[in-house]
């Protein structure tokens, strides 16, 4: 059909490439793929399907080389190419390493090249997934939740230290998520929380949750999550996804609790210091 002629289109989610629910069925590369929408790099390059990425060295996610397919070049040369690039931006390299939950990235044939090598591997982190409808229809109390299409004052008021201190990096980046909500909670008028969504072919990412400390275990992080599934079902998304460190140990038995699941597992290897 002639493009001319299209009247209407929707995005497709990625086809299953597992059983199961489907927010279970989907591939790990196609979830890596898009979770990668929503926090998005600064400048990047590609060795052939492989992605490198960089963002001034804010989130390992934005500057780490996404191996999602074949290198179209023998392994220790894609490898050296890497090293390359992030060489001339004067950091080391980064690769994530994704794979089933409880993996041994020393198992992968990258990994064990990157091991051998005295790469050094770290930050095992957990990618979760849930279907929205559930966690949508939670109550979210005395808990207020606004929801904006850009961060607004109020959304910043209540950042993480760690988001403020990158502030200007973090502005640069979400300026190049395609969609996405920034929604911000309020016990007594007061900001004590926030937490964003990316949208993306029937999945919602959900991004930076963050609360105050001093209203902890009252509700405030369930009701950002509740709020998060409604806004991905406005958007037309009924799948969720979520990244969090694997000893993390409180959130992750939140998430649970909320119908969340792992999904896959990654973790990074960093370059040597002759870097």
């Amino acid at each position: 059909m002639p493009a001319a002629d299209v009247v209407a289109a929707k995005e497709l989610p990625p086809a299953p490439a597992r059983r199961g629910r489907p927010h279970r069925a989907i591939g790990i590369a196609d979830l890596e793929r898009m979770m990668a929408e929503g926090m998005p790099p600064l400048a990047d390059a590609r060795v052939g399907d492989w992605w490198l990425r960089w963002a001034n060295g804010y989130t390992g996610r934005a500057n780490s080389t996404l191996p999602l397919g074949d290198p179209r070049a023998p392994l220790d040369l894609a490898v050296q190419r890497v090293r390359d690039w992030y060489a001339a931006r004067e950091v080391p390299a980064l690769f994530q390493l994704y794979g089933p939950a409880g993996f041994d990235p020393a198992d992968d044939p990258l990994g064990a090249l990157l091991v051998a090598d005295g790469w050094q591997i770290f930050q095992h982190t957990l990618v979760m997934t849930a279907d929205a409808s559930r966690l949508a229809a939670n109550p979210t109390g005395v808990v207020e939740v606004s929801v904006t299409d850009e961060p607004d004052a109020d959304w910043w008021a209540t950042a993480s230290p760690r988001a403020l201190a990158h502030r200007d990096t973090l502005s640069a980046m979400l300026r190049l998520v395609p969609v996405g909500g920034y929604l911000t909670s309020y016990v007594d008028g007061a900001g004590v929380g926030h937490v964003r969504t990316v949208h993306s072919a029937g999945w919602c990412g959900i991004f930076d949750l963050h609360t105050r400390e001093d209203v902890r275990r009252r509700g405030v992080a369930s009701a950002l999550m509740a709020a998060s599934a409604r806004d991905a079902i406005d958007h037309g998304s009924r799948l969720l996804y979520l990244q969090v460190s694997a000893d993390n140990e409180p959130a992750i038995a939140l998430y649970r609790s909320l119908g969340f699941e792992v999904h896959h597992d990654y973790h990074y290897a960093r370059s040597p210091s002759r870097d």
